[in-house]
């Protein structure tokens, strides 16, 4: 199989996969946003401040050193078979330790308990990502789609039930438990390596001096991604950060979802080809100019309904998030961008250009965070975050060209006619709610989605016809594939 091909294939896969578990989850948090209250997700949101730390740090960059690794590839993974759970249980008894210290800051006195509980994933999760990884370097994503798709159904019937009982904030930390222990038993199922109990000391600290410089840029990352979430828990209470939850996770619903689904592919498949600029150059190009014609009409999209989709959907209570939504989907289009342009400066080797970058963005936000939010409440946070992601974007094109001997104005120019059918579709899609406005909140949104797929189809038509061809030839290659197998 060809490189283009392989890729592909393994992007169908990682995208099955996704759009599985998005439809899995959406009626999950649907049913769970009925049986919960706002503050409950805030609860829990803010015990994964603590948690998603460790969360970060706790392959301390080894699974991305490994996927870039070429040499001793088996005595590699055997070594991280034992860093991985090491390192695991260090950070969960510091999580343990700090729980208290936490609950105290926020003002929730059941944090202590949540923090404790769910820090126990980090142990879980660690006997379960070295077959995520040599799968992942492997590009064999095929057989990640079913572990995937049951842990994820797992969580859903535990919180649900355990939601239908009265058990509160806690339905959503015992499906995260199950979750964690279904994705392991399951993935270890479709590896067929087994560990040889091998460890090296020198390809030890070859992963970790590797692994340093991710770690350092997800460090910074898991900053920005708190920052905001700290802000209003601290200051606007756990309400407040259950309506900024739920509008953060819609907004990334489409656009974040899908660089993460690409990332997946596109990092081992830019190891394969480092060193040779030009293959990178036209993957990346051609990755960004896909994911452009995805993320720029969800985004968009999104913000033209979002009313009416938060009402129908998840209830008249979760109304407040509407404002915060319209901000956080232009954030989430930037992060989705700024994931996939991450990858390139993993796979030419260069991850300290990802971390200055994201450091950057960190200060930006952290000098607008506290007095936005303190004056304009959670549409203050939203603000304060988009704006430095916005900046950061220009930069990531800009460091990008100069890897790939591309044009900082080329790469921009990639992302131009699906921003521009996005807008026109978001204009009809308003003008029609003003024709139909004595509709009911359900029919409008029905039909508002309808005009918008209506007027995006018919733009792509004009817009992207290499691109449609492209995406045919694939489906009809994936159709021979199914029938001669």
């Amino acid at each position: 199989m060809s490189f283009k091909n392989k890729v592909v294939h393994n992007i169908l896969w990682v995208s099955i996969s996704n759009v599985s578990l998005k439809f899995v989850n959406f009626f999950i948090t649907i049913i769970l946003a009925r049986l919960l209250e706002p503050s409950d997700f805030g609860l829990v949101a803010i015990a994964f401040i603590i948690v998603n730390f460790f969360e970060i740090l706790r392959d301390l960059g080894i699974g991305a050193a490994l996927i870039h690794r070429k040499q001793d590839s088996d005595i590699a993974a055997d070594t991280a078979f034992f860093l991985f759970p090491s390192i695991a249980i260090i950070f969960y008894l510091i999580s343990y330790f700090i729980a208290p210290s936490a609950s105290r800051f926020f003002r929730e006195d059941e944090l202590t308990a949540i923090i404790r509980v769910l820090s126990f994933t980090l142990v879980i999760w660690s006997f379960g990502n070295l077959p995520r990884t040599l799968l992942s370097k492997k590009l064999s994503f095929k057989k990640m789609v079913i572990p995937e798709i049951i842990s994820k159904i797992s969580y859903g019937t535990v919180a649900i039930l355990m939601a239908f009982h009265g058990f509160g904030v806690w339905s959503l930390v015992g499906g995260r438990l199950f979750l964690e222990i279904t994705a392991v038993i399951t993935i270890w199922h479709v590896l067929d390596w087994r560990p040889s109990f091998r460890f090296d000391k020198k390809i030890a600290m070859e992963l970790l001096n590797y692994g340093k410089h991710v770690i350092t840029a997800s460090i910074i990352v898991f900053l920005i991604s708190i920052i905001d979430v700290t802000a209003i828990g601290r200051n606007l209470g756990s309400a407040s950060l259950g309506y900024y939850n739920l509008a953060l996770s819609i907004s990334g619903m489409f656009t974040i979802q899908t660089a993460m689904t690409l990332s997946k592919v596109m990092f081992p498949a830019y190891s394969l080809i480092q060193g040779n600029t030009e293959k990178m150059r036209k993957a990346y190009i051609k990755t960004l100019r896909y994911l452009s014609m995805i993320i720029f009409p969800a985004a968009f999209g999104i913000m033209s309904v979002a009313w009416y989709f938060i009402k129908v959907i998840y209830g008249d209570k979760w109304l407040p998030a509407t404002t915060i939504l319209h901000v956080l989907c232009i954030y989430g289009l930037c992060r989705a961008m700024l994931n996939t342009t991450e990858n390139v400066y993993l796979a030419a080797g260069k991850p300290k250009i990802q971390a200055k970058i994201n450091f950057l963005q960190l200060i930006l936000i952290s000098v607008l965070i506290y007095p936005l939010t303190l004056i304009y409440g959670t549409f203050g946070t939203a603000v304060s975050v988009t704006v430095p992601a916005l900046i950061m974007l220009v930069i990531s094109f800009n460091e990008a060209g100069k890897i790939l001997n591309k044009n900082f104005l080329d790469i921009a120019k990639t992302i131009l006619p699906a921003a521009t059918g996005a807008i026109i579709m978001a204009s009809l899609i308003i003008v029609t709610q003003q024709f139909i406005s004595g509709f009911s909140p359900v029919l409008t949104l029905f039909l508002s989605i309808c005009v918008g797929i209506i007027v995006y189809l018919v733009f792509l038509q004009f817009t992207y016809q290499r691109e449609l061809e492209d995406i045919k030839q694939i489906i009809g290659d994936i159709k021979c594939r199914l029938i001669t197998t």
